[in-house]
């Protein structure tokens, strides 16, 4: 999305009012990818999902004001269902431990990370290390899930593949961090009825998709939609997508995204 595009977009989201009572009957679940420094103005302006270390500091003392009362309170994915506010992180980027765990930690707010394995073993640099995860795993707070082994569309994969995709992605996470691993989001947000019907066999109880809408009663739990954030999002957006005013968007989104469940 272009500057001008998400200007327009926002000057709509701001003249949509959603009431308190919806608000307390659902939850929020951000989807955050990577946090990048300042200076890195190039990974800002050419990754939507690369949002600067500026703003997410914004976006952390929002949700650090709202965090002491539903319906704002951040919980966790795996909490009993309840209003408030959810943080996810996809991919297992270095800079969530670096940058973004910190500012997380030192707030008490609890988040999720759903890594893919095969960019930890790639030893790439913009990935954490196996150390590294390992180190964030046992930050207060920090639940690991997993994210495909490999970050394949799993609605188009055999269904040996999807389990092996689901499987080895759930044990090599677990072998590393010494914990359980019970909730993934879907790589590319692609899923269908046979990948959630693996997902949950294999073991796991929760599943975030990149569907945009409201965790609310009803809502299953291997389905859970997000609300994306964006490289442009200051602090002014994330109080409007926490209020539903970017949730018109979703809808002019809904045919891309159904796509991912075919």
């Amino acid at each position: 999305m272009n500057l001008l595009k998400y200007r327009v977009a926002q000057f709509v989201s701001a003249a949509n009012l959603v009431s308190r009572r919806d608000k307390q009957n659902s939850r929020r679940v951000l989807m955050y990818h990577s946090v990048v420094k300042n200076t890195d103005l190039a990974m800002q302006k050419s990754d939507i999902y690369a949002i600067s270390e500026t703003y997410f500091n914004s976006h952390v003392n929002v949700l650090a004001r709202q965090n002491n009362s539903a319906p704002d309170k951040v919980v966790s994915l795996e909490d009993s269902y309840s209003a408030g506010v959810s943080i996810t992180f996809d991919d297992g980027y270095k800079d969530t431990l670096t940058i973004a765990a910190p500012l997380l930690c030192k707030n008490n707010l609890s988040f999720h990370v759903f890594v893919t394995p095969a960019n930890v073993i790639s030893g790439d640099g913009k990935y954490l290390s196996e150390a590294e995860l390992t180190t964030l795993s046992k930050l207060p707070g920090v639940t690991i899930g997993a994210h495909g082994f490999s970050h394949r569309h799993l609605n188009s994969l055999h269904e040996t593949e999807i389990i092996e995709e689901l499987t080895s992605s759930k044990q090599w996470l677990e072998n590393l961090t010494q914990k359980a691993v019970t909730t993934m989001s879907y790589p590319h947000g692609a899923f269908n009825s046979q990948v959630k019907e693996i997902a949950s066999s294999v073991g796991y109880l929760y599943a975030a998709t990149s569907s945009w809408g409201r965790y609310q009663v009803g809502t299953e739990p291997l389905e859970i939609p997000r609300i994306d954030v964006w490289n442009l999002d200051n602090q002014k957006a994330l109080k409007q997508k926490l209020n539903g005013q970017w949730d018109w968007i979703g809808k002019s989104l809904s045919p891309l995204q159904e796509t991912s469940k075919q």
